[in-house]
């Protein structure tokens, strides 16, 4: 190479390095860590400390470095306060899914012992996500909760705009769980959520988008066995049930566009699933697939619904508790649409369904196995109905129709006994293809006593 070709080549390497320097961030300036730390911010974890100011302090510096994390490792965090967290920024626990509180214990897992807002309802929340947050693996437990006295909370957690998610929790004892309707919202995930709600689970309004919730279980073990009790169900397991069938609400919704429900379980509410107008007078539609509500006084109450409808498949539904218990109600202004297909209705219930108002109600390829043998498993009362297809498993009063009915559609029905229904005389029935007289396997107790006479 000439002495030319070489100063060519040494210029063009010198070019390329300056452009390589002017590109590259010196140490200072480096790309920030995928993760802040409580600990780094003065969070103890130590159960003692009031650990309020360290969480905001730390969620308050990834706002500011771009960070879109904020992780809390093993720990009992005492939470005194309320948290709001940033527009993008997740913070998470240690826990990678929800866990039965049994298996807590005070080195296990993230923990929030959560101490703010005794006695007020409607103060802040506990966690407010803004658009794009997320909230993450933790045990959330309210450690001056009792009991024998239940004390009104905020809500534990609250989301407004564009797609908060909350994943992996548990929730001992929360009071208020979740919050997605006080704040318009749109696309919100809440996903593996386990524990129990005194009073309000989930609460959906303002949601204008498709939000999504998925595997939400609540049940008043996750308190009774959980070590901050350590005696099973206790002395005091009775007065928590009476508590929930006369005051919990587990899933409540307003208005909503195309939620996704997929298997969720409540047991003991007074109202497993409950369908409101929203504050701006709009209810819901949506699809509920897997859905299950055991053990209370109303499995679904419709008070509203979009003409669209609440799409139930692959539902269960068990009232026993509080007065006469009815798995499915429809309120006396109910106008919306209700679909129930492949639903199972079973236990000790005062009636399956009491139809109330103008709406249209559908049962398809349901189960009816247990009620009251002085009561029509379906009373309706009024609107439209269709049962097709549906299996009755008693030889009790089947259907009901009312003078307010405008038109029913029974077609293709088996029923134990002769296939009962009472209609009044103005109301316009078609029956079809219905056969009676089937066996279950199971007698009634008036053929088990006929038996038994000599």
């Amino acid at each position: 190479m000439t002495g030319g070709g070489k100063r060519f080549v040494a210029v063009i390497i010198a070019a390329l390095a300056f452009a390589a320097g002017a590109n590259c961030s010196p140490a200072s300036e480096a790309a920030p860590p995928s993760a802040l730390n409580v600990a780094d911010f003065g969070a103890r974890g130590d159960g003692g400390t009031d650990d309020t100011e360290a969480f905001a302090n730390a969620l308050k510096a990834a706002a500011e470095r771009g960070v879109s994390e904020v992780a809390a490792p093993p720990g009992l965090y005492r939470i005194g306060g309320a948290l709001e967290i940033p527009h993008g920024i997740s913070l998470s626990g240690s826990w990678k899914s929800p866990h039965h509180a049994q298996t807590v214990g005070p080195t296990t897992g993230t923990v929030i012992l959560a101490v703010g807002g005794r006695g007020r309802e409607d103060g802040p929340p506990l966690f407010l996500l803004n658009a794009n947050a997320a909230l993450r693996g933790l045990t959330i437990f309210y450690p001056e909760q009792s009991m024998r006295e239940v004390v009104p909370y905020p809500w534990t957690i609250q989301g407004r705009g564009m797609h908060c998610t909350i994943e992996n929790l548990t929730l001992v004892n929360a009071y208020q769980a979740v919050d997605f309707g006080t704040h318009h919202n749109e696309l919100h995930v809440v996903r593996n959520v386990f524990g129990l709600a005194l009073r309000r689970g989930i609460w959906v309004d303002n949601c204008t988008d498709i939000g999504r919730i998925e595997n939400v279980h609540f049940n008043p073990h996750y308190w009774a066995r959980s070590p901050w009790i350590g005696r099973g169900r206790g002395p005091d397991w009775n007065t928590l049930m009476n508590y929930l069938v006369a005051n919990g609400e587990a899933f409540i919704f307003g208005r909503s566009d195309w939620e996704y429900v997929l298997n969720t379980f409540c047991y003991g509410y007074r109202v497993g699933y409950k369908f409101i107008p929203g504050r701006s007078g709009i209810g819901t539609n949506g699809n509920f697939l897997g859905i299950g509500a055991d053990g209370g006084n109303i499995g679904l109450l419709a008070e509203a619904a979009n003409p669209y409808g609440l799409l139930v498949t692959n539902g269960e539904f068990v009232a026993m508790r509080g007065p006469e218990p009815t798995e499915i109600v429809t309120g006396p202004d109910f106008r919306g649409v209700l679909q129930l297909n492949n639903c199972a209705f079973w236990g000790p219930a005062f009636r399956v369904a009491r139809l109330q108002g103008p709406g249209t109600v559908s049962f398809n390829q349901c189960n009816f196995v247990q009620w009251n043998r002085t009561q029509p498993a379906l009373r309706v009362e009024g609107g439209a109905v269709s049962v097709i297809g549906c299996r009755f498993q008693k030889a009790f009063p089947h259907i009901f129709i009312g003078e307010q009915v405008k038109g029913a559609t029974l077609i293709g029905n088996l029923a134990t006994g002769p296939f009962q229904v009472e209609r009044h005389p103005d109301a316009r029935v078609e029956m079809l293809a219905n056969i009676g007289d089937l066996q279950d396997g199971t007698p009634s107790r008036s053929k088990k006593e006929k038996t038994q006479k000599p």
